[in-house]
């Protein structure tokens, strides 16, 4: 009886283990740069302009209204960028095409043109020039709801 308890222990012991121990493919996020991982709604959570050794938070400047705009990478290349929460007067709705080239992500309706620097499957880290001014680095951080 005692050796049937101890290998019943035993067993549950490495059967324990060994499940703690297998990594679970299914919730792995795939980080690569596509289409298909990129696609799925955004919301604004920090911008930075940078000009020489001036850094300037822009996120903090924005209205509230702003703030809470989601931005909508559909699948089929199309953009929405959706006034949520608190509506802006007037409304900052706007549609467009996206496109990823390479590392580069590319949206119509605002004419930005931008390096993906990074992203993990939920934050997008986006750098490049806003259009209103060429000289000025600016690093967007993007949460995927």
């Amino acid at each position: 009886m005692k050796n049937t308890l101890f290998s019943i222990l035993v067993y549950f012991v490495i059967v324990t283990l060994t499940a703690c121990n297998k990594k679970d493919s299914s919730k792995e996020t795939d980080t690569s740069l596509t289409i298909e991982n990129l696609s799925g709604t955004y919301g604004l959570k920090a911008l930075i302009w940078k000009s020489g050794s001036i850094s300037v938070n822009v996120y903090d400047q924005l209205d509230d209204c702003e703030k809470d705009n989601l931005i909508k990478l559909n699948p089929d290349k199309t953009a929405n960028l959706i006034d949520a929460g608190t509506a802006c007067s007037p409304p900052e709705d706007d549609n467009g095409t996206w496109d990823l080239k390479g590392d580069s992500l590319f949206i119509s309706s605002s004419g930005i043109a931008s390096k993906i620097k990074s992203y993990d499957g939920k934050i997008l880290v986006l750098t490049g020039a806003p259009p209103s001014d060429p000289t000025v680095e600016a690093t967007t951080t993007l949460e995927k709801k």
